[in-house]
């Protein structure tokens, strides 16, 4: 569970995804009404929720839909949408803002223990790989990574690819794994570990690898360095957010479309293509597997940015 370790949430209320007025009524009459309710979303649905639940309630209007009105009546305290791609941190902080409270600019990752089977096959020393993304228009091609990772153990890295128990997962980390000359500083823990595990094994490695993905930004909980391959997805809204970085609500962190740039303990390389981002499911210039803002980002580039982040001579001091 993603909130399950985080020392901040002291219980979890689920509602139903199509919840009735009994299912309203018996919330309500176990838990009571907030005294404040933070509502990030901008449906109508979670709206009701914070009407119902809160007697304060704070939350985000995109003065651009319908029924923007109706919503500014719900809500005690809410912020403007801005439509410039502006980074979640940001907006979260501007919401905040708004009851004076100040916002700590760091992601708070799940942890679990490391099964003691997968603890023996760590290297003492190693950088983590995720490979796969979560649908085609965001995935790296394979044989892009298939290059990086044999040319970072050719140069001393040790590799600890990482993924999910699920088929798309599955068939991404196997299909580089059998390009890969076998190799003690190649390591998969694919599949046997937990969302909240996986947090554990980035945060005692020397480094992450990785699309803007969901490890990419559990990785970004940590004061370790993070090579982001940026995709379809604005960086300025969606790549981690640096170590404790301090926030400027005014401006946006990140340029998109910029081939590489750093901030902090974050390198990002990402497509200069007049379309990047685009923000869509689906590639609207191309029907090639791979999206050609993805195949414009060479393995040169990437092993580039490990070598400068994540320098061997440092890792094995």
């Amino acid at each position: 569970m993603v909130f399950g370790t985080n020392p901040d949430v002291d219980s979890l209320v689920e509602i139903p995804p199509r919840a009735s007025v009994k299912d309203y009524y018996r919330i309500l009459k176990t838990h009571g009404r907030y005294d404040l309710v933070v509502n990030e979303m901008l449906n109508d649905r979670t709206a009701i929720y914070s009407f119902i639940f809160g007697k304060k309630r704070l939350g985000a209007i995109d003065e651009s839909l319908s029924g923007a009105w109706v919503k500014k009546l719900i809500y005690t305290h809410y912020i403007k949408e801005q439509h410039r791609f502006e980074h979640k941190m940001s907006r979260v902080a501007r919401m905040l803002d708004t009851i004076d409270v100040n916002c700590i600019a760091r992601l708070v990752s799940p942890e679990e223990l490391l099964p003691s089977a997968v603890q023996k096959r760590l290297p003492s020393n190693y950088i983590v790989v995720h490979a796969p993304s979560s649908n085609e228009i965001k995935q790296w091609p394979v044989s892009y990574w298939v290059e990086v990772i044999n040319r970072l153990i050719s140069s001393g890295y040790n590799i600890v690819l990482s993924g999910a128990k699920l088929e798309r997962d599955e068939t991404i980390v196997e299909q580089i794994i059998s390009q890969v000359p076998e190799s003690n500083q190649l390591v998969s823990v694919l599949g046997e570990l937990s969302l909240a595990q996986t947090s554990v094994l980035i945060k005692h490695s020397d480094g992450f690898l990785g699309p803007d993905s969901g490890p990419g930004h559990l990785a970004s909980g940590y004061s370790i360095p993070i090579v982001s391959i940026i995709s379809v997805a604005p960086a300025s809204m969606w790549s981690p957010w640096p170590y404790e970085e301090p926030i400027d609500v005014t401006n946006n962190l990140y340029s998109n479309g910029v081939s590489s740039q750093r901030v902090a303990n974050i390198r990002l390389v990402q497509s200069e293509r007049n379309c990047v981002p685009c923000y869509k499911n689906r590639c609207q210039i191309s029907d090639d597997v791979y999206s050609p803002c993805l195949q414009d980002i060479k393995p040169d580039n990437v092993v580039s940015a490990v070598l400068e982040m994540m320098p061997l001579e440092s890792i094995n001091e």
